[in-house]
């Protein structure tokens, strides 16, 4: 066989070299003896190894794995043998009294496996160096948006604000690290509690990014107005805000639009003045334990260069809450239809939530991980 061999030797160059099994060879030992590479012929004879424990059966598998396996078959072998092999895994068996033809096929039958293998493994190794890049990658991508998550989270207020008869606190929920929900609100003069909600179209940074800048644009008005001491312009907030920031967001070509709530309560008169863009769900309004929605109107910010949004007023009386919901709220509830799960809002918005804690319970939103849009809350509340 070993001559038979060397006659063929035009199609060892296809292989890194061939090897003849020794008649006291152990599969164990040849699991650890050192080859030249996977396209490593290497020629068992069936009559000298053992393969009946289930050891001898992996360590022959890991061995069909790492190289090109033909078995030598003695002439006892039948069919079932055969088949056995092929299932453990070997290249090629050699059948007692092969010629020269055989021979000349069993080569290239085993041309073809390694050519076959190392086409595998090179696929393999790519997909690994694929897979380790693409880990990295999202190792960093991973960092990056706690990062961005940090800088969110630190220009939206800290902790709820109390002050005289009122209080105002917020919860989100985002679906990704960073979400498309803002929240911002502030009491200016002494007077004026003011505040807003927005929601950006789509989910993670490109939407976040879009509320970094809705917060540095209302940061700025406010702080002008603060400086100046133009009592009267707090006055008429949120008067003409949304006009701003409609020119703002379209002037720069994001591809991007919010609904919005922005609104200012006169501590004093206890009024509430407030404008809504799109805002869904609606604005709901608690008093005597009744909730009702309130009048919502206007459209999208960043759609429509020439909209134009109403001001609203009601009347805050003592015991009275405002709770804006975003719409990531109705994913959570198992209703079809917009006006059912909004009667459901309304429902379980009965008798008026003591505090935000009291809120989030009632919609179990302490049980949820992974929402599938972002959920923000706003509750404000004035006691009685």
């Amino acid at each position: 066989m070993i001559q038979d061999f060397e006659r063929l030797a035009h199609f060892q160059d296809r292989f890194i070299s061939v090897g003849i099994s020794p008649r006291n060879a152990i599969l164990s030992e040849l699991i650890n003896f050192r080859f030249e590479s996977n396209n490593q012929l290497i020629i068992l004879d069936s009559q000298i190894i053992s393969i009946t424990t289930k050891t001898e059966i992996n360590l022959f598998r890991k061995l069909c794995f790492n190289y090109l396996i033909v078995v030598a078959l003695g002439d006892h072998c039948d069919v079932e043998n055969i088949v056995e092999f092929f299932r453990l895994g070997v290249a090629d068996v050699i059948l007692p009294g092969f010629d020269d033809y055989f021979l000349r096929q069993m080569v290239l039958r085993i041309d073809k496996v390694a050519h076959l293998r190392a086409k595998s493994l090179q696929q393999q190794a790519q997909l690994e160096k694929t897979n380790n890049e693409l880990e990295e990658s999202l190792r960093v991508l991973k960092q990056d948006q706690i990062a961005g998550l940090e800088v969110q989270r630190s220009l939206m207020p800290e902790r709820p604000i109390s002050f005289g008869e009122y209080e105002i606190a917020h919860f989100i929920l985002p679906s990704l690290y960073l979400s498309g929900d803002f929240v911002g609100y502030s009491v200016v003069f002494d007077r004026y509690m003011l505040f807003y909600f927005a929601d950006v179209s789509g989910h993670g940074a490109s939407s976040a990014f879009v509320t970094v800048l809705l917060q540095f644009m209302i940061g700025r008005v406010i702080r002008k107005h603060e400086l100046e001491k133009d009592s009267s312009a707090l006055a008429r907030a949120p008067e003409g805000l949304i006009e701003h920031l409609n020119k703002q967001i379209m002037g720069m070509n994001l591809e991007k639009h919010m609904t919005l709530m922005a609104g200012s309560v006169d501590m004093c008169s206890h009024s509430l003045r407030y404008v809504t863009a799109a805002q869904l769900p609606r604005p709901i309004l608690i008093e005597n334990g009744k909730p009702t929605f309130l009048t919502s109107t206007g459209k999208p910010v960043g759609l429509f260069e020439s909209a134009r949004w109403e001001v609203h007023q009601v009347e805050l009386k003592k015991g009275s809450t405002l709770v804006l919901f975003s719409d990531g709220v109705f994913d959570l509830l198992s209703e079809q239809q917009i006006d059912e799960k909004e009667a459901i809002l309304l429902s379980r918005l009965a008798d008026c939530p003591k505090s935000l804690d009291d809120l989030r319970k009632r919609f179990f939103l302490e049980d949820v991980d992974s929402p599938l849009d972002d959920v923000s809350v706003l509750f404000l509340n004035r006691n009685s």
